[in-house]
């Protein structure tokens, strides 16, 4: 008790607690914008509506950042109906270079193409380029910047853009691997947070990182005219 009579507590909230709080709501938003995903997906029939969601989900995330409530919903049709064709016509094709090296690698670890060194090289080369396009299209997703300009030249910064930051390329890939083990046995989790969570850990890791290269490459490229 102190001197007015009423009992004493603490002063401020512990931190643990705070960040406790913190992780049950970056859970929760997760969970939002993955069942957003899901739907946007379907509105588009799969293969025309998984980009532009994508997009959008990677937009709520940051609209989620330093604390910022965000409704999923409104803020992902926002971003999904402006964006669906640009991020179509940008990620599309690497969505097709995913799809054949993943056809590739399934090819030859179930024997259909077995007998020969030549099926193996055929299926280095697909690893290369599935984990090369899957993150040329993470920076797509998570990077505004490079998603706005035009589409040659998004293209071509989506490419060379894992090449300059290896480290946080190889994170995502891994990152992405062990999810799809832990997807693979716990199913559940793939319907509830799948696609979310490895959007959220791609804008993690590439979006401000890929934003803060951008404008020092611009910085030099004005400082050398």
């Amino acid at each position: 008790m102190n001197r007015t009579g009423t009992p004493a507590g603490p002063t401020e909230v512990p931190v643990w607690v705070t960040r406790l709080n913190e992780g049950f709501e970056l859970v929760y938003l997760v969970l939002r914008i993955n069942l957003v995903w899901m739907l946007l997906s379907l509105l588009g029939l799969v293969a025309l509506g998984v980009a532009p969601a994508s997009v959008a989900a990677a937009d709520a995330f940051r609209a989620s950042r330093h604390g910022a409530k965000v409704k999923a919903l409104p803020v992902m049709w926002e971003s999904y109906r402006r964006q669906f064709v640009t991020a179509t016509l940008r990620l599309l094709p690497l969505m097709i270079v995913q799809l054949g090296s993943v056809s590739m690698i399934w090819i030859v670890i179930g024997g259909g193409a077995s007998g020969s060194v030549a099926p193996l090289i055929l299926a280095g080369l697909a690893v290369v380029s599935a984990t090369w396009s899957t993150v040329s299209a993470a920076v797509l997703v998570a990077v505004p910047r490079v998603r706005r300009q035009d589409l040659l030249v998004a293209w071509r910064l989506a490419l060379l853009v894992p090449g300059t930051v290896p480290a946080r390329f190889l994170a995502l890939i891994l990152l992405l691997g062990v999810w799809i083990v832990v997807c693979s046995f716990l199913w559940p989790l793939a319907f509830l947070f799948g696609a979310a969570t490895m959007i959220v850990v791609a804008t993690a890791l590439l979006g401000r990182r890929v934003e803060l290269l951008l404008e020092d490459l611009e910085a030099r490229s004005a400082a050398t005219v």
